[in-house]
């Protein structure tokens, strides 16, 4: 490479590139300007051509020096979903048995808690919580206030709450606890919880506002204190054991009067061989109706089970009440002919569906009713083309029960079965390893003696797991009240009967 001048002004000579040249001709020279001008442009095109085959020849060099192998290219790598694509994880309690298992006294529930991570998820423990919960919430009016307002009261009693954790570090009251990872994927940790050999109330759902659930929730504690996940509340229902009494025959008469309360209809009597029924159990009685006015025969019988809901909640102003009914069965019955007195035999199975035991907790009273709607009618003057007639109805009370007295000696401690108003016995959780929770004794006696050789003032205590601690049961209760327009709240139902009672009898 080399430097020529022309003109007084330099040029860059590079090899296989000639200068410029000077055009000294007028006619055949500006032929040899254009030949020249078309030669520069090749040349011109030649040499950028050449410069960047030679820094793309470099950058490769550079790039295949840097790395370990030179005749492998680059592998591509997935970039993970960001993190606004990822579904939240998940926990949920899983029941061996599922929706169809009813929680009984005395008896063991297994089951598991699911974790669905999505990501790592750093917590401190994870719970699964068991409880029993009973609502009573009424809308009543608001007469305090000029203007038309109505409120909301609700009490919340809850019979029992206990939990165990299934995984991470064991609470201390006295420190903070620490943490653990776990890497996304599917988790699944089992528990078991046997029931106390007590009766509570029901699982029950009426009257509106008025409830008794048994609830199950998991929970994922957060690391240091920081907010975790919670499992939606799964409800499966619960049954005491109540075992019906030995038969005992009775009867119920009753006069009945017609429906314009004007005079007496008729005398109706019932004889029941028991008090008590269990679902599924053969029902028989028998009817006697006897019509007082001479001109009056019985028609028609129509027969109802009923099942009789009943909810208060004891306020400052009085005690609130809701009332609800179902019925569980409705048949007509034959009648014959007859000339004012008729005996008529009733059999029918009692059924399964709806039909749990008659029970009354602290706010919720279930209890039920046979009725017979029974229509009388004149023939005392035959011209009359459409004859006077007249309804009423005869009620039965009966209870029910769900174990019939003669299978009493097939249920293991069933003697043994308290109640719950007398028992502080809670559901205790235990290691799901093991068949049945480990018999224990809590002592009521002194701490035990240190022996000799133990530094002063130290002492030694019983030691049992943790998980296998009996906690007697504390029952808890929150009272929540708030205004509202005329209207709000239909689900509630109508305005509470409001009654001047201020105690908790029944």
């Amino acid at each position: 490479m080399s430097t020529h001048s022309l003109s007084g002004m330099q040029y860059l000579v590079i090899p296989g590139f000639d200068g410029p040249t000077s055009s000294t001709s007028s006619s055949s020279g500006s032929s040899n300007n254009d030949g020249n001008t078309n030669n520069r442009r090749r040349r011109s095109r030649g040499l950028s051509l050449s410069l960047a085959d030679m820094v793309a020849t470099t950058t490769r060099n550079k790039r295949n020096s840097t790395g370990s192998n030179h005749s492998a290219p680059p592998e591509s790598v997935s970039a993970p979903p960001p993190p606004s694509e990822l579904e939240p994880s998940q926990v949920s309690v899983e029941i061996e048995g599922g929706q169809q298992l009813i929680i009984r006294p005395n008896r063991i529930i297994r089951g598991s808690v699911v974790l669905r991570a999505t990501k790592p998820i750093h917590a401190t423990q994870i719970r699964v919580k068991f409880r029993a919960v009973e609502v009573a919430m009424v809308r009543v009016r608001e007469t305090s206030l000029e203007h038309k307002l109505e409120r909301i009261d609700q009490l919340k009693r809850t019979y029992f709450d206990v939990d165990t954790r299934v995984w991470g570090n064991e609470a201390s009251d006295f420190s903070v606890r620490t943490w653990e990872s776990l890497e996304p994927g599917d988790h699944r940790f089992p528990f078991a919880l046997k029931f106390p050999n007590v009766n509570f109330p029901p699982s029950v759902d009426d009257p509106l506002g008025f409830s008794i659930h048994y609830i199950w929730t998991a929970h994922v504690d957060g690391a240091g204190f920081q907010p975790g996940l919670r499992s939606r509340e799964y409800i499966l229902p619960y049954r005491p054991i109540i075992c019906a009494p030995p038969p005992q025959e009775w009867s119920l008469s009753e006069t009945l009067y017609k429906s314009d309360k004007k005079g007496p209809m008729a005398r109706a009597t019932a004889v029941l061989p028991q008090h008590v029924f269990c679902p599924d159990e053969p029902f028989s009685t028998n009817l006697h109706i006897e019509c007082i006015p001479n001109d009056l025969i019985v028609t028609d019988v129509m027969l109802s089970l009923k099942k009789h809901y009943e909810g208060k909640l004891q306020l400052q102003q009085g005690t609130a009440y809701k009332t609800a009914s179902r019925n569980i069965l409705r048949s007509s019955v034959s009648v014959a002919g007859n000339n004012g007195t008729i005996s008529i035999p009733i059999q029918f199975q009692m059924p399964t569906r709806l039909v749990s035991p008659s029970f009354a907790s602290k706010h919720i009273r279930v209890y039920y009713s046979l009725t017979f709607h029974i229509q009388c009618e004149s023939v005392g003057n035959s011209l009359i083309i459409k004859r006077p007639s007249w309804t009423s109805s005869f009620s039965i009370p009966i209870a029910i029960a769900n174990l019939p007295n003669d299978h009493l000696l097939r249920i293991p401690d069933l003697t043994s079965i308290q109640s719950y108003h007398t028992s502080n016995e809670a559901p205790l959780f235990f290691d799901p390893a093991l068949e049945e929770p480990p018999a224990f004794q809590m002592s009521d006696g002194p701490l035990m003696t240190p022996p000799l050789q133990s530094p002063p003032n130290y002492f030694s205590l019983p030691s049992m797991p943790p998980q296998a601690a009996q906690r007697e049961r504390v029952e808890q209760t929150s009272f929540t009240s708030r205004l509202i327009k005329p209207g709000f709240a239909p689900e509630l139902g109508e305005i509470a009967t409001m009654a001047e009672v201020f105690d908790d009898d029944w």
